[in-house]
């Protein structure tokens, strides 16, 4: 991502603030109306305001959202992961809207990116949509973000990728759900 002019991203701090992505994206497409703007967060996050769709409807408010859907918190699922040994408390979601009925229920285009192949078609079609888009992107569960500090570390003390030893379940092995499949997008 190549930001070319100042004030070009809005970000949270730490990327942990839940629900602060769809607000702030409209906020900063009603400062600039000319300007593309796009929302990337999570399913939970999402789900702290989706209520905000019809705002961006009724105001013509043209964001794109982008929802990271793995039916977790992710990021309390990695901590939970990293430092917990995987015993999971409050992050799985169990089951989440259907994001492309839920933005058309709001008056707004609903799009699903389900696999890697889809991603470009998926992002153009988006972008060249008049008005709000929810764009709903299943993801592996247990795929992790980085780069991440850990609690009480020191930037020295980054972590850029997965520990060598640390083992991803399968959600049927985890959580008891059906495993994910192929079709979803891994990093």
């Amino acid at each position: 991502l190549k930001l070319q002019n100042p004030q070009s991203w809005l970000t949270s701090g730490g990327l942990g603030t839940m629900g602060f992505g769809l607000p702030a994206a409209m906020g900063a497409q009603a400062a600039f109306p000319d300007r593309l703007v796009l929302c990337v967060a999570g399913d939970g996050s999402i789900q702290m305001n989706t209520q905000e769709l019809a705002t961006a409807v009724v105001e013509q408010l043209p964001v794109k959202v982008f929802i990271i859907n793995n039916r977790f918190h992710g990021m309390v699922r990695q901590w939970q992961d990293l430092f917990y040994e995987g015993r999971y408390a409050s992050s799985y979601l169990g089951t989440v809207p259907d994001f492309v009925k839920l933005a058309e229920a709001y008056g707004a285009a609903g799009i699903r990116i389900e696999t890697v192949g889809e991603m470009d078609s998926g992002i153009r079609e988006a972008l060249s949509t008049k008005g709000p888009v929810v764009i709903d992107v299943p993801t592996y569960q247990f795929e992790n973000c980085y780069p991440m500090i850990p609690a009480g570390g020191c930037n020295h003390e980054m972590l850029l990728a997965d520990p060598p030893d640390l083992k991803k379940p399968n959600a049927m092995q985890k959580i008891g759900t059906q495993a994910d499949s192929d079709s979803v997008i891994t990093a």
